[in-house]
């Protein structure tokens, strides 16, 4: 087959993107494949396998399906992720095969670093390619690469390639396919001491006449016997290997010493062929802002302060869009229900049940996107990285170290990716608790809890401000309390010992503006396919215990108790008369029905926190997903004044003698409570998942329950008091 014929340019080529992380290796991934990528699960582990295509097109003729392995630094893996990674290179992941092609992500500013994972790769016989990131650093960082020296080195193709530049990405693209075409194996592989070599090839030889047997596949048999026999049943193989070990045992290179060493002998002696440094690197303003942005105290303000700045802008830059979400379903909710009038109970399923539910959630869309854009920004330009170096100290005194702020620091945005992050802590005992604690971070399903509660009741009495503040505050609660809850876990219960912290610093760069959209668009996606399945589905369900039954003994009431007043009235007061009738039918209607009935069964439990009935049922219709209790109230609200949207109708809730239901205290209260319950049924399933134990989930959500109506008692009454 040629390379231009019709077969070839219908080819679709499957490549595993592999390399260390913070390499740029999601970067290059995100603009090859733009929109066209998906999520899921690797077969029989809860590890996130991100895929993409690149389509066919002038610049490559072939369409390649891309797969983004978790960054790893050795086929010898130190955690969850990395066996993931190592597994899929090896060909030993249950349900999908090995790429035929690899790409190697290698940054040009800690080649070296790379180099012994790539001297790895290199021994799986597969063709590699190795993409140079970083190039356009390197000038800045005092370094001169000899990428034509390089490639010879390595024995395979390199090709630099920078992200945010459209041409190199377009020449990359170009490069890729020829590479795909002529699909070179590595020229040459690291030769080890001889006395190493002599028995690695002689076992090759006798074990490829009963299995077909790769170098990097013979090296984990004889060096590491104890893991490989589950992947390797045949017995003749096994038999040639314990000879070849018994060899290696004899010569005194049977330890894995023996390859490590050569292999960084390898990197030291590429390194110093094809690059060459500067004698002195020039201190610039990166140096000094990066100094700034993590010293003692300059860093720590600075953290509070960038942070502050980003749940301010939150608040305040969704305002409009907020309210164009708010009047578009004010508006499909008039006309569906005008034209349903037919069907009074159609009518109130389709406006009271379906828009009402979905469409308060739904108006939170902008605030759920800024979030995102700006954890994007702040991770891709390498900030995140130090604010975990800064935390190491912070963190020490509980148990934890930096390496768990990541997973905690990503749990902001949701605690389940936060949670599966927690993989790269190598210690069982500190990535347990670490686990155990991240759903304590504020995660973006409260936001619309405590948007709704600061709009309706800190906003109109204290301003923007202290609005802005307390969402702040709202969002930090959960890490301040998770703080003493690590101490008690890693002294008291799980012993976790002391571990050093090590994380490699990514350089400084400007966020790439396709990667950010593209986490944004993400985030976006997930949040309304939950408003469109999960919310939608539970907001049906409420709707229908609110409705039924249609009747109860204070609705006939209520109509002979207006009857006379309306018959008595003249015509002006009739049509006020008449929709406060109906108005009041609603309410009696709500507090008899099913929900109403729960409501005031359960509510004696969370009257010491000053929540009524139709609170308490928002806060167990929250358990599946915390978001749901706005819908939960927008249902329960609906009836009265739906034109000025549901904060508003929280803000001028009254009972039957006219008093206010809620005050600043009781939205303070209740944003506490969600701020640390465990109202979320998906975190507590991949809690389950990744500790291998329900007892960790229901130990979960026991202790944050807890937590959150200890805390919630505190305030209210304490508030009262001092009120």
């Amino acid at each position: 087959m040629t390379p231009n014929s019709p077969a070839a340019q219908k080819r679709s080529v499957r490549i595993a993107l592999v390399g260390n992380p913070n390499t740029g290796k999601t970067s290059l991934f995100n603009v090859l494949c733009g929109a066209r990528q998906k999520t899921g699960n690797y077969p029989g582990v809860t590890v996130e396998k991100k895929t993409g295509t690149v389509p066919a097109s002038d610049l490559n003729e072939h369409s390649f399906s891309l797969i983004d392995l978790p960054g790893l630094y050795s086929l010898r893996p130190a955690s969850p992720d990395e066996r993931v990674s190592a597994r899929v290179l090896l060909d030993r992941m249950e349900g999908l095969d090995r790429p035929g092609h690899i790409v190697f992500v290698a940054d040009a500013t800690n080649l070296q670093r790379n180099l012994y994972l790539l001297s790895q790769v290199r021994e799986l016989d597969v063709p590699v390619l190795v993409a140079l990131t970083m190039t356009d650093l390197l000038e800045s960082y005092g370094m001169q690469l000899d990428v034509a020296a390089l490639e010879e080195s390595l024995g395979c193709p390199v090709v630099p390639v920078v992200a945010r530049d459209s041409e190199s990405v377009a020449a990359f693209r170009k490069r890729l396919d020829q590479f795909v075409n002529e699909s070179p194996r590595p020229r040459k592989h690291l030769q080890y001491e001889p006395k190493v070599e002599k028995v690695l090839d002689r076992f090759l030889s006798q074990a490829r006449s009963h299995h077909d047997l790769n170098r990097q596949e013979a090296i984990q048999l004889l060096y590491f016997p104890e893991n490989e026999r589950q992947w390797q049943p045949n017995e003749a193989i096994l038999e040639l290997a314990e000879d070849s070990i018994a060899e290696l045992k004899k010569a005194g290179v049977h330890r894995p010493s023996a390859l490590t060493q050569t292999r960084y002998r390898w990197a030291n002696d590429v390194v110093r062929q094809t690059l060459q440094r500067s004698a002195t690197k020039a201190e610039t303003w990166k140096d000094r802002m990066d100094r700034f942005l993590t010293g003692r105290f300059t860093g720590f303000a600075s953290f509070l302060i960038i942070m502050a700045v980003v749940f301010q802008s939150i608040y305040a830059w969704a305002a409009p869009a907020m309210d164009g979400i708010e009047w578009f379903f004010s508006m499909l909710g008039g006309l569906v229900g005008n034209g349903l009038d037919q069907s009074p109970i159609l009518q109130s399923l389709v406006v009271d049940g379906i828009l009402a539910g979905v469409g308060s959630v739904l108006v939170f869309l902008p605030q759920i996107m800024i979030l995102f854009a700006f954890i994007a920004i702040l991770e891709d330009s390498g900030y995140l990285a130090r604010t975990a170096f800064m935390m190491d100290r912070l963190l020490g005194w509980t148990g934890l170290n930096g390496r768990s702020f990541i997973p905690l620091l990503s749990s902001f945005a949701c605690a389940i990716p936060g949670i599966m992050s927690a993989r790269v802590i190598g210690d069982e005992r500190a990535r347990k608790a670490t686990i155990l604690v991240s759903p304590l971070m504020s995660c973006s399903a409260r936001l619309p809890v405590y948007v709704l509660f600061i709009g309706a009741f800190i906003e109109p009495e204290y301003g923007a401000l202290v609005a802005g503040a307390t969402l702040f505050i709202m969002h930090f609660i959960g890490l301040f309390v998770a703080l003493p809850v690590s101490f008690v876990l890693n002294r008291g219960f799980l012993k976790t010992p002391p571990a050093p912290f090590v994380l490699e610093m990514p350089p400084y760069r400007l966020p790439l503006l396709k990667s950010v959209l593209i986490r944004v668009y993400e985030a976006a996606r997930k949040f309304v396919l939950r408003a469109g399945t999960v919310i939608f589905a539970i907001s049906i369900l409420i709707w229908a215990l609110s409705y039924f039954p249609t009747e109860n003994p204070q609705m006939d009431a209520t109509r002979a108790e207006y009857a006379q007043k309306i018959e008595e009235a003249n015509e002006t007061q009739r049509d006020a008369l008449q929709g406060e009738m109906e108005r009041t039918l609603a309410s009696n209607r709500l507090e008899g029905s099913f929900l109403g009935q729960a409501g005031k069964l359960i509510q004696p439990a969370f009257a010491p926190l000053g929540f009524d009935w139709k609170l308490t049922v928002g806060i167990l219709s929250a358990f599946p997903a915390r978001e749901v209790i706005v819908s939960t109230l927008g249902i329960i609200y609906n009836s009265a004044d739906e034109e000025e949207g549901l904060k508003l109708t929280l803000a001028g809730a009254t009972d039957s003698s006219g008093q206010k239901l809620y005050d600043p205290l009781d939205a303070i209260t209740l944003m506490v409570f969600f701020a640390l319950c465990a109202q979320c049924m998906s975190t507590l399933v991949v809690v389950q998942k990744e500790l291998g134990a329900w007892k960790y989930a229901i130990f979960t959500f026991v202790y944050m329950t807890g937590l959150a109506y200890v805390a919630g008692l505190l305030i209210h009454q304490l508030g009262k008091l001092l009120l």
